[in-house]
């Protein structure tokens, strides 16, 4: 019941941001309507439904984003940190196949976050949670990512602190175009597009 209401508040505060409306740019309007917020089931949810249960309303969510992400990216790794369930690895695979997962975990040192970086392939995907080591990690993850990757940062409405890093982290001149999906922010690294940060209703 306190999801559906934390989520009516968010939902309410952001209809004005649904769907891609407002977006001046083609390519973040197409992905914000059809990654972001795809209107129809992909036929695979219920099948993963069945196969991943015992988790909450918010990682349900955030998983099928996630499938999408990869579906659309066609990431060569998909790197996992501080995971604490295989969820969003069944979700990312089923999105695409092809893709490499990589589990970062606190027992690892910075120069292992640096190896691990500068040794996957074009368009990978890295899910961190703003606990504990983040911004190194981060910081490790804009040094040595491909540019054509895509960090998903989750928390960032978790208190002031994480606010406050988010914004720091989307005008950091080696991150390009974002979006504020209040559960997690998208962050692309390509900087050939114009830089810009997009509020969504997600």
């Amino acid at each position: 019941m306190l999801y559906y209401i934390k989520r009516s508040i968010v939902w309410l505060r952001r209809a004005h941001r649904s769907k891609g409306f407002g977006v001046q740019s083609p390519w973040a309007y197409r992905f914000i309507r059809y990654v972001v917020n795809e209107p129809y089931p992909y036929y695979k949810y219920e099948q993963l439904e069945k196969q991943v249960y015992g988790i909450d309303k918010k990682t349900r969510k955030l998983c099928k984003l996630y499938f999408r992400l990869a579906n659309y990216q066609q990431p060569h790794t998909f790197i996992d940190c501080h995971s604490t369930s295989s969820c969003y690895k069944i979700y990312v695979d089923a999105g695409c196949q092809k893709t490499q997962y990589k589990k970062l975990t606190g027992e690892m040192s910075e120069a292992d976050y640096s190896q691990l970086f500068a040794n996957v392939g074009e368009g990978s995907m890295l899910r961190v949670p703003l606990i504990e080591n983040y911004r190194s990690i981060i910081d490790k993850s804009l040094e040595h990512l491909p540019s054509s990757s895509i960090l998903i940062i989750e928390n960032i409405k978790r208190d002031k602190e994480a606010a406050a890093y988010w914004q720091e982290l989307i005008a950091d001149s080696r991150t390009g175009i974002s979006f504020d999906l209040y559960y997690c922010g998208l962050i692309f690294l390509n900087r050939d597009m114009v830089k810009q940060s997009y509020v969504v209703n997600f």
